[in-house]
């Protein structure tokens, strides 16, 4: 993850790697975090004194941005007719080979999950029901694909990112595949 001091001050998580000025790359593992901020590494790196930064403020700095990012994502797939949700919906498309990414939700059951293993499609578990269903003011929804490839790239790089943050080592046996 790439951690970005602007000129006026402050911190910034680059999640599109595309920000200007000084940046530093971090792992998204905990353990990394942590001692980089008590070590001092993230000022010495970015040649600038951060106040006020603590492990626990850039793990919630970085977990609240990137989930942002995610949602901000799922939001414009929506609006541009690229996103697909539900069983069935999602189903039909992956018959008719529409799909280019598989978000499930993690809490969706193994029986669901079980459904939708289709190697040709990349396929990430990340989020809750309810937090798919509370993001689209809809009933909880565990199964969401994306139908264009360029957006469906850009949320699998989010997702992935998202994913690691939320395990806080980069994997605990979830899976994920290109």
């Amino acid at each position: 993850m790439r951690l970005v001091a602007p000129e006026g001050g402050g911190l910034l998580v680059d999640v599109d790697q595309r920000l200007e000025g000084r940046g530093v790359y971090l792992c998204p593992r905990r353990e990394c975090m942590r001692e980089a901020v008590k070590k001092g590494r993230v000022s010495k790196a970015l040649k600038r004194r951060l106040e006020g930064i603590t492990p626990e403020a850039l793990e919630s700095l970085i977990y609240e941005t990137h989930r942002d990012r995610f949602f901000s994502l799922l939001h414009f797939c929506r609006k541009v007719g690229r996103l697909i949700m539900g069983r069935e919906a999602v189903e039909k498309e992956l018959k008719r080979g529409r799909v280019c990414l598989l978000l499930l939700a993690e809490d969706l059951s193994n029986r669901s999950k079980r459904i939708f293993e289709n190697p040709m499609v990349p396929l990430v578990e990340v989020g809750k029901l309810e937090e798919y269903g509370e993001a689209f003011s809809v009933r909880p929804v565990g199964v969401l694909a994306v139908t264009e490839m360029g957006l469906a790239r850009r949320l699998f790089f989010v997702a992935e990112k998202l994913r690691q943050i939320e395990r806080g080592n980069g994997e605990h046996g979830q899976r994920s595949h290109r």
